[in-house]
């Protein structure tokens, strides 16, 4: 039978050290392939290493022990059954991240756990190395460089969606008659070309930002390349959709084979 299948998200920055490129046999040397496992308390920080060729392939998470609720539910008999985890166990949510030595950038499939594998990084190595994951563009470059949109997602107080130019006074009023604290707006674009009027909402959504509670714009470049700017700065993308296992768990073999076919492929 086919193995079910879901979308993962990578977005990529440049890694350096103390400025210059980075290098595998520099990495080799401070983090050797191996699993290593990091406990505070009931907390539990793991990280696996894998060298192929000229990238290092890394899967890690973080789990804490407790809470721990005493029960779980059974979906099929419905019915409350004891916890079979114990209070020492913990259950580590996995990140699947990637360095390309060949072009510097490292690809993380969650960008929120970026300063904590970094911060892991400089652990390794000397204290006075200056370990810098850098954003791919600025502000300027990322509008400049944008020529496609694939999803616009905004989140803000509903009386600033208008103050913002996202909306029109009248509508902005009709949506803060539902009296949320806060309104999330989703755009999504098949294949949308970016023309000015476009552009001038763009921008103006940048003009603003400091309304927004949460913004979210990716798209393509000319030469179709993804490009992200989240909460986490501006970065590259790649999206794909990769098979998961009876529990909806992302195979990590696969995920780095077609993550490193992806790269490949792009002209970067």
């Amino acid at each position: 039978m086919e193995n079910n299948t879901k979308n993962i998200v990578f977005s990529g920055t440049f890694l350096s050290v103390n400025d210059n490129a980075i290098n595998i046999d520099d990495f080799k040397k401070q983090i050797p392939e191996d699993t290593y496992t990091i406990t505070d308390n009931k907390r539990v920080h793991i990280y696996k290493y894998f060298y192929t060729e000229n990238y290092l392939k890394i899967t890690f998470g973080d789990g804490s022990a407790m809470p721990r609720n005493p029960n779980v539910f059974d979906v099929e008999t419905k019915t409350t059954l004891p916890n079979p985890r114990q209070p020492n166990q913990a259950e580590p949510k996995e990140t699947f991240g990637l360095i390309d030595f060949n072009t510097g950038f490292l690809w993380l499939s969650n960008s929120r756990k970026r300063n904590s594998l970094i911060d892991f990084f400089r652990t390794k190595f000397d204290k006075k190395t200056k370990l810098v994951s850098k954003d791919i563009y600025d502000e300027e470059k990322f509008i400049q460089t944008l020529k496609k949109l694939d999803d616009i997602r905004l989140s803000a107080v509903p009386n600033l969606l208008s103050q913002s130019n996202v909306l029109t006074e009248k509508l902005a009023e009709e949506i803060n008659g539902f009296e949320a604290t806060s309104a999330q707006l989703h755009f999504h674009y098949q294949d949308k070309i970016i023309g000015n009027s476009l552009l001038k909402k763009i921008k103006s959504i940048f003009d603003n930002r400091v309304n927004f509670n949460g913004v979210v714009i990716s798209g393509r470049d000319e030469k179709n390349l993804g490009m992200l700017f989240n909460a986490d700065g501006f970065s590259r993308k790649i999206e794909f959709k990769t098979p998961v296992d009876e529990n909806e768990m992302f195979l990590p073999d696969d995920v780095f084979s077609k993550l490193i076919s992806k790269i490949r492929n792009e002209d970067i």
